[in-house]
């Protein structure tokens, strides 16, 4: 598990490397959380496809972006995106969005960075599929799709599969009920109860004169 893991990563680091003139490259993180799926996507045209996707998001063609245009390209980004979770799909918000200046750009350095969610029920315990797909600019694209690893210990990934092209990747989840704070408190203040209630009824019983 761990050499293919490894092999996995080195694979996206070749990728990146040979990430040439004519490519896109995208490269999406998946993030689990207890109530959410968070997205982070880097986008970096290389420097002969730069210019067309600039030109994409700079609609007034003042060849500068705007906050109201790069957004306005990361809901089109999301529309070609995929995310189920058992089957069901989720829609996509956009939560942030940046464009480096066109002088990185056109150096095949610059990535443009967004970020989206989706109001998922991941926390639920059990077992569970999510399944993702990144469709956008099929044309002149190449993908990198990974999963972070949880920050809770109550989700595991147990399972990864992957299509050649890394469009998309189906992850099997499990996920475990942890006990929460309030069950802790519970059961030493439930045990307290009971001895007190046994020291009660072991102890002589004091009779009350009045005199």
């Amino acid at each position: 598990m761990a050499a293919a893991a490894v092999a996995v990563l080195l694979a996206g680091v070749r990728a990146a490397d040979a990430h040439q003139l004519d490519e896109y490259l995208q490269a999406t993180r998946i993030a689990l959380e207890h109530d959410r799926i968070a997205l982070e996507i880097g986008l970096t045209p290389g420097v002969a496809v730069a210019e067309q996707i600039f030109a994409t998001i700079d609609r007034n063609s003042d060849h500068q972006i705007s906050g109201p245009e790069i957004e306005a390209y990361g809901r089109m980004v999301l529309q070609d995106l995929l995310l189920e979770f058992d089957g069901r799909p989720y829609p996509l918000a956009l939560a942030r969005a940046e464009c480096p200046p066109w002088s990185d750009m056109r150096e095949g350095l610059g990535t443009i960075r967004l970020q989206a969610t989706a109001d998922v029920p991941v926390g639920t315990a059990g077992h569970h599929q999510l399944q993702f797909a990144n469709t956008h600019r099929p044309d002149i694209s190449v993908y990198l799709v990974n999963p972070l690893v949880p920050s809770s210990r109550t989700f595991s990934i147990i399972e990864q599969q992957r299509d050649m092209l890394q469009h998309g990747i189906r992850l099997n989840i499990n996920v475990t009920r942890p006990y929460t704070s309030a069950s802790w408190i519970f059961v030493p203040v439930a045990g307290m109860t009971a001895f007190i209630v046994h020291r009660r009824r072991g102890a002589p019983r004091r009779a009350y004169r009045r005199d």
